[in-house]
């Protein structure tokens, strides 16, 4: 049986008020600095971010930090404040991790210079290859340090939708496995990434809601990868076809192409626990 898979839940959704904090932080610093006249510091900026982009890619958490002024803050979506340097250092190793195969860009939309501080209002995108899991804005204020800027408060915002919550106790929850060669790790993201969610997304956007992807952290012993779909809750008593979204959005004979992609990475069959929601 084909069953759906979605996307990545990568840059997290916010539940507090970002036009309120950015307001906020942006009066703040504007009373601060009343008597100096706004200068555009844009270029400065953005060569801030392109060496914030650069070391998000090579994954150097520590590098990150110091991009920080040691007493910066970040306002995560969906998570708690992030206090200080060393917070900033673990938030990062943490998602660096996580994030290893996405890349993100960063667009200024403006940012404005008060003396040693400036703010700056953007967007973001996040790409797992050709797809684009996820967009938003951000405001930061900047703090100059030896003639450096440096991020002193980040907040960013998600504009995807609030996801659906999960299974509700004596809910059907299904975990798919699926095994995949060494050598199709690669080939089997850039199926479920960039061809099945697209076409999930269209087809059954409630049903999109429901599935997560679980990436393996390290290979089984025998070299073979195992990934999961946690379809949480199971809502859809026909199930979840692959065969029906593809075909509904490229056509028969392209859907069967992707299929056929799709059952060369896997060894053997995928494998299928239906389980209830507990209290806990």
């Amino acid at each position: 049986m084909n069953l759906l898979i979605l996307k990545l839940n990568k840059m997290k959704r916010t539940l507090f008020n970002f036009g309120l904090l950015a307001a906020l932080f942006t009066a703040a610093f504007l009373i601060s600095s009343c008597t100096q006249p706004p200068v555009d510091v844009t270029m400065e900026i953005d060569e801030a971010n392109q060496a914030f982009l650069d070391i998000r890619k090579s994954g150097d958490p520590e590098a990150m930090s110091m991009l920080y002024t040691s007493d910066a803050k970040l306002f995560p979506a969906n998570g708690t404040l992030i206090d200080g340097r060393e917070a900033i250092k673990a938030y990062w190793r943490e998602s660096l991790t996580q994030e290893a195969s996405s890349e993100l860009v960063l667009e200024t939309v403006c940012a404005e210079g008060y003396g040693d501080l400036a703010i700056e209002e953007g967007r973001y995108k996040v790409r797992v290859g050709s797809l684009e899991v996820d967009k938003g804005k951000y405001i930061v204020t900047w703090k100059k340090e030896g003639g450096q800027w440096k991020l002193h408060q980040d907040i960013w915002n998600s504009d995807l939708p609030v996801a659906q919550s999960r299974a509700s106790v004596g809910q059907t929850v299904w975990v798919i496995s699926n095994r995949i060669k060494a050598d199709k790790v690669s080939q089997f993201e850039e199926f479920n990434f960039s061809v099945l969610e697209p076409a999930a997304t269209e087809n059954s956007p409630e049903r999109r809601n429901t599935v997560r992807t679980l990436r393996p952290v390290e290979p089984n012993k025998d070299g073979t990868y195992t990934y999961f779909y946690l379809i949480d809750p199971a809502i859809s008593p026909d199930g979840y076809d692959m065969a029906e979204a593809l075909t509904t959005k490229y056509g028969k004979e392209k859907s069967d192409e992707y299929l056929k992609q799709f059952r060369d990475c896997l060894v053997g069959e995928q494998e299928m626990v239906v389980t209830v929601q507990t209290i806990w």
